[in-house]
């Protein structure tokens, strides 16, 4: 029987700036040097515009590659804030991780927020501490900053060994053997003693990660308790249970420039990281059950499509990671969303920007699927006599939104931004039902400016985004009763309407009632949903800045009519007069959209946030503390938040973020509706009450 491969799938997160996509790179130049880039550049992987331009990930980049007999599929993930919904995504698909901790910047730099993510989707992962040759890096106090600002127990494998110029090599806490480099060959080391001058911090942490290792397993707890020493095997496999457990972090070093510890690196992720048999594969079956599936190669297919993107030329490219059973070239699966068939013509591996034809992939593997009918991210694929629906990928909130405008018209723009939302769903486009504006929204200010420079590109269509228009609505604080009288002589038939209408308010949110409170047949039954067509017909446009008008009743009480003149059109009109002038007379103000907020910050940002909430006219709701900061939860006027995600951001440089969604309308404050009247009023947006004929 033929050994099993071993195959790691796993995705590699960071804040921005830690030197992930530089590590991907350098992982890729020890299993191949002729596929990697030979002076370490980054091009290669992030080669999109957009990315070469701002020189930081934007999607997620699969990368596949052998190494000693071992696969490896690796997810480069974005480090930047509005794009980590792709990072849910990719650890969704993937079986564990590896966090990059800049050497140089720390933990603090952005780290928190990707690590609640990896946290949050308990995925085993180890984390490495990148950039060990950079000139102001300190291994020791990246060190602190991961326990201090991520909250969690740091666990040393590797202490580096630094001479007067460089770093000498990696102390290996498991068999206490130093890898010595030698300044040249990229990622070599040989194996020698730990110098003396590092020994006695060595054994202490080696000490420190035994105890840690024993801790997360019964079996090694009782053996380290009786006093027996841990076998490396045995101390690997609780550093793996720990991991997976996320009771501690793991910490290697590495040097994406000079190649130290880079090799070891894949070593770790063998050991440390688990493999995709170890992960059940479970969904629900066509009735909605849920069902658990073998994650083996001769178990029924199923595969998740991570990441789509239309080409021009090639059309749609999907990548799939597969979790069970094993999908060949020609073979035709099921997609459960759509309940249609797919066949599979060609399968492709991932190499960079190019791509290499292979015959079959297995549970663990990405593999690249084109010209497929109607795959979306997030999909599912599978056998289709025995079809499974996996998890799909989660959708949050989207915070920010803005208007679009386009020069080729609403149409071009919409059909460019569509097939964009194909390739990225955490965006979404909408058509505002109070403004009429079409609205982008997505997860942060640079997550949209991305997407209209991949309009533009792709498309051809320029786009330009602008600040959304306030839902204001206006209402009444008062009862109010008015004549609507409507006379008109012509020749031959007139038309004559006449209607009294009392308003009342409601409460708020209760939205437009009509009540006939009509006796004695001053209006003939037939004309009473006239007046009410006709009331319902104004509210579009109330009397004091041209907004909707919600949450009043309108009684109707009296009228008259005429034997020949009266009409359906005739009391639709004087509904809508005795509407205008009786609204008038009701203390009418405006109300304004009010959000919802939940802030994440750090500790020490909270006063400087909340002083900003407050400039905001926000209400804040309360405080909750969080493993690795503050939730404060707020309500806000959506004309003060329309640029929190940058305000945020500078505030709390990076480390912030926050979730808004519409909450509820308030009163706007009379100085500033006063405002907003005139404004509208010399835009010509308020209509004047119908005079009587």
């Amino acid at each position: 029987m033929a050994n099993p491969r071993v195959i790691r799938t796993f995705s590699m997160l960071g804040a921005d700036g830690a030197g992930k996509t530089a590590l991907v790179e350098a992982l890729l130049r020890v299993a191949d040097a002729k596929r990697a880039a030979p002076d370490g550049s980054t091009a290669r992987l992030d080669a999109e515009p957009e990315e070469k331009k701002r020189n930081f990930t934007l999607s997620l980049h699969p990368e596949s590659f052998e190494e000693d007999g071992r696969s490896f599929h690796v997810l480069d993930c974005p480090g930047f804030a509005a794009f980590l919904t792709e990072v849910e995504w990719a650890l969704q698909v993937t079986d564990g991780a590896i966090l990059a901790i800049s050497a140089a910047d720390g933990a603090h730099n952005r780290a928190e927020r990707t690590y609640d993510v990896l946290a949050e989707s308990g995925r085993p992962a180890f984390a490495v501490i990148t950039r060990l040759d950079h000139e102001q890096a300190d291994f020791h106090e990246a060190l602190e900053d991961i326990e201090s600002s991520l909250k969690v127990k740091a666990i040393p494998l590797q202490l580096p060994v630094f001479g007067p110029e460089r770093v000498k090599g990696l102390a290996d806490l498991v068999s206490m053997k130093l890898h010595a480099w030698d300044g040249k060959g990229f990622g070599q080391w040989t194996e020698a003693e730990i110098p003396a001058e590092a020994r006695e911090e060595a054994e202490r942490l080696r000490t420190a990660m035994v105890e840690a290792a024993a801790e997360s397993d019964d079996e090694l707890l009782g053996k380290y308790l009786d006093g027996a020493p841990l076998a490396e095997e045995e101390i690997l496999r609780g550093l793996a249970a720990g991991a997976a457990a996320q009771r501690f972090l793991p910490v290697a070093c590495a040097g994406a420039k000079s190649g130290v510890g880079v090799r070891e690196l894949l070593d770790l992720a063998v050991r440390i990281l688990p493999g995709p048999e170890a992960r059940a594969v479970k969904g629900r079956d066509p009735a909605g059950k849920e069902t658990v599936r073998s994650a083996a190669p001769d178990a029924p297919f199923s595969g998740q499509v991570f990441k789509t993107t239309i080409d021009h030329f090639a059309g749609r490219i999907d990548y799939l990671r597969v979790f069970s059973g094993t999908l060949r070239a020609d073979a035709t699966v099921v997609n459960p969303r759509t309940r249609t068939e797919e066949r599979i013509g060609h399968l492709y591996r991932t190499d960079g920007a190019q791509t290499v034809e292979v015959n079959e992939a297995e549970p663990g593997d990405f593999v690249v699927l084109v010209k497929l009918k109607d795959a979306h991210t997030g999909d599912t694929l599978c056998d289709r006599d025995v079809p499974l629906a996996l998890p799909p990928f989660a959708q949050h909130v989207r915070p920010v939104s803005y208007a679009v405008h386009a020069k080729a018209g609403d149409d071009k723009a919409a059909a460019a931004l569509q097939k964009i939302i194909e390739e990225d769903p955490s965006l979404e486009l909408t058509r505002s039902t109070e403004t009429g504006e079409m609205l982008l929204q997505g997860m942060g200010q640079a997550h949209l400016d991305v997407t209209v420079e991949r309009a533009k590109r792709k498309h051809g269509v320029e786009i330009t985004l602008t600040p959304p228009s306030p839902a204001y609505l206006e209402t009444i604080t008062a009862a109010a009763k008015a004549q609507g009288k409507f006379k008109r002589q012509t020749g031959g038939h007139g038309q004559y309407g006449d209607a009294h209408v009392e308003l009342q308010p409601r409460a708020r949110g209760e939205g437009f009632e009509f009540e006939d409170a009509i006796v004695g047949g001053v209006i003939p039954r037939q004309f009473i949903p006239s007046v009410e067509k006709g009331i319902r017909g104004a509210l579009s446009s109330g009397p004091l800045a041209g907004y909707p008008v919600v949450d009043f009743r309108a009684r109707l009480v009296f009228g008259s009519y005429h034997d020949v003149d009266s009409s359906d059109m005739a009391f639709q009109v004087a509904g809508s007069m005795a509407f205008k002038k009786a609204v008038l007379e009701a203390r009418p103000i405006l109300l304004e959209p009010i959000m919802k907020l939940e802030v994440r910050v750090p500790e020490e940002y909270v006063g400087a946030v909340m002083g900003d909430l407050n400039s905001r006219r926000a209400k804040v709701q309360g405080l909750e503390p969080l493993a690795r900061g503050v939730l404060i939860r707020a309500t806000c006027p959506h004309a003060e938040a329309m640029s929190y995600d940058a305000d945020l951001r500078s505030l709390t440089q990076g480390v912030g973020y926050f979730t808004m969604e519409p909450s509820h309308h308030d009163p706007v404050p009379p100085h500033i509706a006063q405002k907003i009247i005139e404004k509208r009023r010399a835009e010509g947006k308020v209509k004047g009450v119908e005079e009587e004929k």
